[in-house]
């Protein structure tokens, strides 16, 4: 673990000027959209996810893959990009919103800012209407680590910028950085987070917007010692339509290296353990250093502790409403009196219509909010929201 960072080592030569390839605007939203151009100059909008291995485009669209050909296929066996031969086989992949069955194919190229990813490489083939459908900006491609880890990686927060450098990143002196490696199947990036001073790798992954997730078996450890602060029910939501009860937990006592982090959601039954966007966005600003292998980073003087939600239901846009589409016992939205099919039209005297889903969570975790309005089968009811 490294105690500091200097951004510069005298045996790398550096890029000239230190000129990033891309840098865009950054906000803290939950995810890395970009617009970019394909090929032909079409505008597109991609998702920077260092969860996925491979780019995942779609079979057509304004960004679309090519389907593998036997010549392509020896290009990535001979080049170490595929283990064994797949031919027609479809292959299993975990994305940003869901695991899918998903054929491989090859890229277009893709240009965002000054950033060129040239045509030809590995790409999963998928549909992006469903995989985009958990978010409320549809995109038209995932870019992965593979593409990814040719860059170095640099989040601002303070500045509101994201940029991306091929050389060498300007110097820093930031709080803490520790090392960084890539998992060797997936050749996606860890890191060491410590809980109690237990040592555990997590994945870096952009494209998740919770601030923790733990396998099931190591979340049941953490709550039968009795380390979480409250245990309650939320649900996540995949491109299926479906919707899974999780147990999320409120704790305090991660660090990386020495730097204490504040107090995380944890959430239970990921396959691997995984930061995102949620822990990251708690940082003034952050880097990802593939030349070096090391993440860097700084805390704000006085870090935000994560609120877990209590509201305890699946929502599903429909139309001009929000639909109940599952609830737990112990949710703030069951508790008073909702029920599963009830249509959420108004929290207090704000309407849904036009209401963004980030925005409509907060409200009804908020203890300020009172009432919501729903409609049931032909009712319309004013419930009073409990206390929890």
């Amino acid at each position: 673990m490294l105690a500091g960072c200097n951004g510069r080592h005298d045996d790398m030569p550096a890029a000239a000027d230190d000129v990033p390839v891309l840098s865009v605007p950054l906000k803290r939203d939950g995810h890395w959209l970009l617009e970019a151009r394909s090929a032909d100059g079409k505008s597109v909008r991609v998702l920077l996810d260092t969860g996925a291995t491979l780019n995942v485009l779609d079979r057509r669209g304004r960004l679309a893959a090519v389907p593998m050909t036997p010549a392509a296929e020896a290009v990535f066996l001979r080049n170490g990009l595929l283990s064994e031969p797949v031919g027609d086989r479809a292959v299993t992949s975990g994305t940003a919103s869901d695991t899918m069955r998903m054929e491989l194919g090859t890229s277009p190229a893709i240009r965002l800012d000054g950033w060129s990813i040239p045509a030809g490489g590995p790409v999963l083939i998928g549909d992006m209407a469903r995989l985009s459908s958990v978010y409320e900006r549809p995109f038209d491609g995932i870019i992965g680590m593979e593409s990814m880890r040719n860059l170095t990686w640099r989040a601002d927060y303070v500045a509101g910028r994201l940029s991306a450098y091929a050389g060498e990143a300007p110097a820093h002196a930031w709080q803490q950085c520790a090392f960084m490696t890539l998992d060797a199947a997936q050749r996606t990036p860890l890191i060491e987070l410590r809980l109690r001073d237990e040592p555990l790798p997590f994945l870096l992954d952009t494209g998740d917007n919770g601030d923790v997730a733990l396998p099931q078996e190591t979340f049941d450890a953490i709550a039968e010692a009795q380390w979480f602060e409250r245990i309650n029910t939320t649900f996540s939501y995949d491109a299926t339509d479906r919707f899974t009860p999780n147990q999320q937990g409120l704790i305090a006592g991660f660090a990386i290296g020495q730097k204490a982090l504040p107090k995380l959601t944890v959430l239970a039954g990921s396959p691997t353990p995984r930061i995102g966007q949620g822990l990251l966005e708690k940082m003034d600003r952050f880097e990802m250093d593939f030349r070096h292998y090391r993440f860097c980073f700084d805390l704000p003087d006085t870090p935000k502790d994560s609120t877990p939600s209590i509201i305890g239901a699946g929502l599903q846009r429909a139309g001009d409403r929000y639909r109940v589409a599952a609830l737990a016992p112990d949710g703030r939205l069951a508790a008073s009196g909702i029920e599963i099919g009830d249509r959420v039209v108004m929290v207090e005297r704000t309407s849904v219509a036009t209401l963004k889903f980030v925005r409509l969570l907060e409200l009804l975790n908020a203890a300020a909010t009172g009432e919501v309005t729903i409609e049931r089968g032909k009712r319309t009811l004013v419930i009073k929201l409990r206390a929890i």
